[in-house]
């Protein structure tokens, strides 16, 4: 990990760890959907913290916590943000394990967005009972969704469906369990240009059984001005 983090970076790992409540947490997922390269931070700690999240719980050993704090925010002057929420308190349980993991094993510097087009929009239903951010990347042509409400009824999975203007719905890919996935957008999806439409519907086990959303289409959502790397 790098030694310091600027704002945007913190302001990212809170959402992506969970910190943020209330005004914080609504004002950073409205970010997410209308600022693409804040929305890839977010994306980039999910991806680092999500090998950690199944650790089970452990007790830290002595020092861990000074020494985080110390590889993390090396400068006296300024107030971590993890003593500045309680984050050291907040964890608990496997999550302690994650902050543990965080400072003794080298993860790498923060993957930077990659070069090339990406669009961050939310797909929400229309009682509010489900929601999911998704960032769209041109450059690798794929799609990462993160459940941030809702999820398949038991027994059920879902599965994310896009099209192009005036075309029919095309399975992206079935997304069975977890609360993020990433998922290559299929060759007829990667080469709409303009609006893009995303939708993700409840399907049996296996995925729709008509190549068409067959169950409950949670919500859409059209993302304009769509480009491809070379455009």
């Amino acid at each position: 990990m790098t030694d310091t983090l600027d704002d945007d970076d913190m302001l990212a790992a809170e959402y992506a760890i969970g910190l943020l409540t209330g005004e914080a947490f609504e004002a950073a997922r409205a970010r997410m959907a209308s600022d693409p390269a804040f929305a890839a931070r977010v994306v980039s700690w999910e991806r680092q913290l999500a090998p950690l999240a199944d650790l089970p719980p452990l007790a830290p050993p002595a020092g861990a916590r000074a020494a985080l704090l110390h590889r993390l925010f090396p400068e006296p002057a300024r107030t971590p943000f993890w003593r500045r929420l309680g984050l050291w308190q907040a964890l608990a349980g496997g999550a302690v394990a994650v902050a543990v993991a965080l400072a003794v094993v080298d993860l790498g510097p923060i993957a930077p967005p990659q070069p090339g087009p990406l669009y961050a929009a939310e797909i929400a239903s229309d009682i509010g009972d489900f929601r999911v951010v998704a960032l769209v990347d041109k450059a690798r042509d794929e799609v990462f969704l993160t459940r941030t409400a809702g999820a398949a009824p038991a027994g059920r999975i879902l599965q994310v469906w896009a099209h192009g203007p005036d075309e029919p719905a095309q399975s992206v890919g079935l997304w069975p369990d977890g609360e993020s996935v990433a998922l290559a957008l299929p060759p007829e999806i990667a080469a709409v240009r303009g609006t893009l439409t995303l939708g993700i519907s409840e399907e049996p086990p296996g995925g729709s059984p008509t190549g068409r959303p067959s169950g409950r289409v949670f919500g859409t959502v059209d993302i304009p001005g769509v480009t491809g790397t070379q455009d």
